[in-house]
C-alpha cells in the first residue's frame, strides 16, 4: 500500500521535471532564434543565449554542447515545421502542373528568412561541431519527413517515382541553399546592386526559385 502511494507520488514528480526540462531547452531555442535574426550565426555567442534566458552559461551547455549542436536543434525544429506547411499544401486532392508545385513550393518559404538561412549553414556549419548521434538523429527525422513529402508530390506530379521525388527535394534543398545566400547580401553589396547595370545580379529569391523549380520539374517530365 505505501509501495503504490509512493509510485503515485514519483510519477507526476518526473513528469512535471520532464517538463520544465523542455520548458528551458524551448527558451533556448527562441534565445537562440532571436539573436540569430538580429545579428549571424558568427555572432551569437552561447553567453548571449545564457544572458538572454537568465540562465548560467554552465546550464545552457547541459543543455547544448556547443553553439552548433544548439543551432541544429532549432534548424530541426525549422526543418519539421516547414515540412508540416508544405505536406499542407500537397495535400489538396488533384493533379498539378509542374509551375503550381513549383510556385507552391517558393510560397511555403514566404516568412520562413529564419529557417533558410540556417539550412544555408546545415553542411558547411551547424554539423561540423556535434556529436554523431546527434547528427543521426537530426538526419532520421529528415529522412522520414522526406518520405511523407515524396509521396504527397508524387500523388501531385503522376510522372514522379520515388527516384525522382527524392532527388526533386534534394535539388530543392540546394536551391534553397543557393539563392539565399545569394539574396542575402552585405549592405555594401545591396548599395552596389542598385546601380541600373547591376540588374542582372540582383536576386528575387521567390521568382528565382519557381523559375528553378518549374524547369528541373520539365527536366524530369521529359525522361
Amino acid at each position: 500500500m505505501v509501495g503504490a502511494l509512493a509510485e503515485k507520488r514519483i510519477v507526476p514528480l518526473r513528469a512535471r521535471r520532464d517538463e520544465d526540462k523542455e520548458a528551458r531547452r524551448r527558451e533556448l531555442l527562441d534565445a537562440a532564434r532571436a539573436l540569430f535574426e538580429a545579428t549571424s550565426f558568427a555572432e551569437v555567442k552561447m553567453a548571449d543565449v545564457a544572458a538572454r534566458t537568465g540562465l548560467a552559461k554552465g546550464t545552457v551547455f547541459l543543455y547544448f554542447p556547443t553553439k552548433e549542436a544548439l543551432f541544429l536543434a532549432l534548424l530541426d525544429d525549422l526543418l519539421t515545421a516547414w515540412f508540416a506547411k508544405l505536406n499542407g499544401r500537397l495535400a489538396q486532392d488533384g493533379t498539378w502542373t509542374g509551375h503550381q508545385l513549383a510556385r507552391s513550393v517558393a510560397e511555403s518559404l514566404e516568412g520562413e528568412e529564419t529557417f533558410t538561412r540556417l539550412l544555408a549553414l546545415a553542411q558547411t556549419v551547424l554539423e561540423q561541431n556535434v556529436t554523431v548521434a546527434q547528427a543521426r538523429a537530426f538526419k532520421e527525422r529528415v529522412l522520414v519527413a522526406m518520405g511523407t513529402t515524396s509521396a504527397l508530390l508524387q500523388a501531385r506530379l503522376p510522372f514522379l517515382t520515388p527516384e525522382t521525388a527524392g532527388q526533386l527535394i534534394r535539388c530543392v534543398h540546394a536551391l534553397v541553399t543557393g539563392l539565399r545566400q545569394m539574396a542575402d547580401i552585405a549592405p555594401v553589396a545591396r548599395e552596389v546592386l542598385t546601380l541600373p547595370h547591376m540588374a542582372p545580379l540582383r536576386v528575387d529569391f521567390r521568382a528565382e526559385l519557381t523559375a528553378a523549380i518549374t524547369t528541373l520539374l520539365r527536366g524530369l517530365e521529359a525522361r
